[in-house]
């Protein structure tokens, strides 16, 4: 079983409705970027190339009116072109301070980082950059709600499920590298509850197992 939004995707209305979202949200980020200048456009396209390679599984979509890629919903790294510089968003105003020495070198705002509008970015900044937000991301969960998500270092979903007083409660899923589910189940307070389930590397059914509070 794959999932919408990855390279294969399920057959279902939905999914198909998601997926069709997916290739609008793309297709306003490429006219977007059509409205530069070529040789402007080129470092633009360039970056959004790199960013998409690293995060295989995001989304591409237009966010308070620059290109941004999300994973599950949450902003990784958004950027943009303007007459003078060109920038990367990373959606936290505390971000830069955590590669402060990579940076160190670069015009800033306090939500930004500006390159020179004429030049490529460097590649193994824009990993950096990548690798270092997925960290922060990381370090938001759980949030006050209880709401949890965990992702490996290219934003493919490790794990997703909720807290309730400190403690796993309801609903948890756990993913492999490749975005295919791995294994599914319940927790009531901290403990495991009803049938989990195991699944195979194409996403299929391996192992059913019921707990004793099935």
């Amino acid at each position: 079983m794959t999932f919408c939004g990855q390279k294969r995707v399920q057959t279902t209305p939905k999914c198909k409705g998601n997926y069709y979202n997916l290739l609008m949200s793309k297709a306003q980020v490429t006219a977007h970027l059509k409205k530069f200048a070529p040789d402007q456009r080129k470092i633009l396209t360039d970056l959004r190339d790199h960013i998409a390679s690293k995060l295989p599984t995001s989304e591409q979509v237009i966010k308070y009116g620059i290109p941004t890629f999300l994973i599950e919903g949450v902003p990784v790294v958004g950027f943009d072109g303007y007459k003078n510089h060109n920038s990367i968003f990373p959606y936290s105003g505390s971000f830069n301070i955590r590669l402060k020495k990579e940076l160190e070198k670069y015009e800033q705002t306090k939500s930004s980082i500006h390159f020179e509008v004429g030049k490529k970015i460097p590649k193994p900044l824009i990993n950096r950059i990548i690798s270092e937000k997925i960290k922060q991301i990381n370090a938001l969960h759980p949030k006050k709600s209880g709401d949890f998500l965990e992702f490996y270092a290219s934003g493919v979903l490790k794990a997703k499920g909720k807290y309730k007083d400190g403690e796993l409660h309801g609903d948890w899923k756990w993913f492999r590298k490749s975005g295919v589910i791995m294994r599914s189940g319940s927790f009531k307070n901290g403990e495991q509850v009803g049938t989990w389930i195991t699944y195979d590397a194409k996403g299929g059914v391996y192992k059913k197992t019921a707990t004793s509070e099935s």
